[in-house]
């Protein structure tokens, strides 16, 4: 009976021991730090104070970086952002943070719009917009995902998610997305999300050059997949450039682009596929013919 009531006294306390340290961690954001020095240093009212370390607080526990909430915060603060708007602006990184998204886009969005001094309510809709690309995009890399595309390093699904969130933001519909990733997903061994992010970016830069969502994705598909190198796929931003000199439409310098990728086809499969692996060999011939005595008799001649 002793050791009985010894083990429920153990268990008792490992219990209370327990609840103080849940009770600790929760209250660790509100402990003196980089989040309470920034508003104890901001000039606000005792009432703005307590209303913005709520959301502050409610931030740091979501999972965003206490740096960068009390930062936010600061430059809140010193561009004249009233405290209800100031609590607009984290909430709209708290929802993008517990919808699973990547802040960091939406984060640096705020801040730009508050470095800007545009008014607040016009940088939560912009925010919120990009939340809404990214959680479309995210949705998207999960099924190219399942789809066969595979991530090889850390970050590398996150950066996908970005950059195909930066190509809808630049007006590719997601339809012309979810194709491009169908395209990668076939290039066997190179169907990787390092190929997704590097398509997207390009795709988007197309766009940017007057080249419709449709072409540009079509024509970086091509590249894609038919195992053009990195370099090769980057390139085709100055190969329309080269081709809208000439003083056709885009889209014909867009045609024209698709059809020398097809007709490429065999080199990029062959030399192309190989750039690294062909190069290295090459290069050490040439060294071993210029290390063969026969510039010596060369230079005899002459005197003879």
């Amino acid at each position: 009976m002793t050791r009985r009531f010894v083990g429920i006294a153990v268990l008792v306390a490992m219990a209370g021991g327990a609840l103080f340290v849940s009770h600790a961690i929760a209250q660790e954001p509100s402990k003196p730090g980089e989040l309470s020095r920034t508003l104890e240093a901001a000039n606000l009212s005792p009432e703005s104070k307590v209303l913005v370390r709520a959301k502050g607080v409610e931030a740091v526990r979501a999972g965003v970086a206490e740096g960068d909430v009390a930062g936010l915060i600061q430059r809140g603060v010193g561009r004249g952002i009233q405290p209800a708007e100031l609590v607009s602006l984290l909430d709209v990184v708290v929802r993008a943070k517990r919808q699973d998204l990547p802040v960091g886009p939406v984060l640096d969005k705020v801040k730009e719009g508050v470095a800007k001094r545009v008014p607040p309510a016009r940088i939560v809709e912009v925010a919120s917009r990009l939340s809404g690309e990214l959680a479309t995009s995210r949705d998207l890399v999960r099924r190219a995902e399942r789809e066969g595309i595979r991530a090889e390093a850390a970050g590398e699904r996150q950066r996908a998610t970005e950059a195909v969130a930066s190509a809808i933001g630049r007006g590719v519909p997601p339809h012309e997305m979810t194709d491009l990733s169908r395209q990668v997903a076939r290039s066997g061994e190179r169907a990787t999300m390092s190929r997704l992010e590097l398509g997207a970016q390009v795709t988007g830069d197309l766009v940017s050059m007057g080249l419709s969502p449709h072409d540009a994705s079509q024509t970086v598909g091509a590249a894609l997949s038919r195992g053009l190198s990195r370099r090769d796929i980057e390139g085709l931003r100055e190969r329309l450039g080269q081709e809208l000199k000439s003083g056709g439409s885009a889209e014909d310098g867009a045609k024209r682009l698709r059809e020398a990728i097809r007709s490429e086809r065999p080199e990029d499969r062959g030399e192309r596929g190989q750039d690294k692996r062909s190069d290295k060999p090459e290069k050490a011939e040439k060294v071993e013919k210029m290390e063969k005595p026969e510039k010596p008799s060369k230079v005899e001649r002459p005197g003879r």
